[in-house]
């Protein structure tokens, strides 16, 4: 992964003369890598003859490297805060989770209006996106899901104000339309943010 982060693109006989392995073993790799949603295929044309296979991150793939962006963003809202623009600050939380509730009702919508697996499904790979790390369970004999976020991909803003985390949590009431508890907390010291969901009013 770190070849393919620096290179942007490589085929796997590029790769085969660098890391020095047995083609089979590359190709093992790559297909499992591309499986597991961290990197994707693609065919580009640099002359004459057939495009060539190339392979590249994804997003998913992307959030594996670190980043200062959400250190950055704490200091941003410190700074707003300090000039008392606590305000402007709200609008944008709300607005930016109400994008996310649009995005995953249409994402889900797309998947089936009536498969609770299949909706779960869209969900989590829009949450696996975001790098929230989620573990999705459904019991249909009860009609209710748990959807477990093994990892707070807004850490560093938490630090500076709880805003996200409300607003996760009405993103759930919101999107399911029924009975929505937290169970377990990252703020709090949990290993996750876990939320227990009635599936019975959002059929």
């Amino acid at each position: 992964m770190d070849l393919i982060k620096r290179e942007g693109a490589i085929s796997i006989d590029d790769a085969v003369d660098v890391v020095e392995l047995a083609k089979t073993t590359v190709r093992e790799h790559f297909l499992q890598l591309e499986r597991d949603g961290y990197i994707q295929r693609d065919y580009v044309r640099s002359g004459p003859g057939r495009p060539s296979l190339q392979y590249q991150m994804t997003q998913k793939g992307n959030n594996l490297y670190p980043s200062y962006e959400s250190v950055m963003m704490r200091e941003l809202l410190k700074y707003l805060k300090s000039n008392g623009d606590d305000e402007t600050i709200e609008d944008f939380f709300q607005a930016f989770w109400d994008k996310r509730i649009e995005k995953a009702r249409r994402s889900m919508d797309e998947a089936s209006e009536t498969d609770s697996y299949s909706r779960a499904e869209a969900l989590k790979k829009m949450l696996e996106e975001e790098g929230f790390m989620p573990e999705f369970n459904i019991d249909e004999e009860s009609e209710a899901m748990t959807v477990k976020e093994c990892n707070c991909p807004f850490s560093e803003v938490v630090k500076e104000t709880k805003l996200p985390c409300k607003l996760e949590a009405m993103f759930y009431k919101k999107l399911f339309e029924g009975d929505v508890e937290r169970t377990s907390y990252i703020a709090d010291g949990d290993f996750s943010c876990t939320y227990d969901i009635s599936l019975k009013a959002s059929q």
